[in-house]
């Protein structure tokens, strides 16, 4: 895509106006890929959570940017479904992701506020201890105003 194209797509994102806080984030970020990608943004602090140290794990981050807010709504309605919270492991499995698809979500549902540790534990299919993650009364209300 040439730098024009790029530049009228970034134009069209920015005009975007939503309530939808999972959308506004999903098009946040395409539109910092393409500030990146047009050479107006250096860092490393514009892709869904991954494992920066990996060009693998950058690769899938850059390829799940534009639906990432999409996918972590889902997670979160699914989370407010268990008032007793989940386990990753147990939220994995209800939903039938797989672990790295899931974790940058509810890593990004945390660092919102969305999900917190509930203090309980509760073991893995590999009898280690699991963090069972509950949704905040923020959390809830992000899912409401959508």
């Amino acid at each position: 895509m040439s730098k024009r194209t790029m530049g009228r797509v970034l134009a069209e994102l920015k005009s975007i106006r939503t309530g939808d806080i999972f959308v506004a984030d999903s098009i946040k970020t395409c539109i910092e890929l393409l500030e990146a990608d047009i050479g107006r943004r250096k860092g490393r602090g514009y892709l869904p959570p991954h494992q920066w140290h990996s060009d693998t794990s950058r690769a899938a981050a850059e390829s799940i940017a534009p639906k990432f807010g999409t996918i972590t709504r889902k997670v979160l309605a699914h989370l407010c479904t268990y008032p007793e919270g989940l386990t990753d492991e147990e939220a994995q499995h209800t939903m039938g992701m797989e672990g790295n698809s899931y974790r940058p979500c509810r890593v990004s549902l945390m660092d919102k506020g969305f999900v917190v540790d509930s203090g309980t534990r509760r073991k893995t299919h590999q009898r280690k201890d699991a963090v069972v993650w509950s949704v905040t009364p923020e959390g809830f209300l992000a899912l409401e105003e959508v």
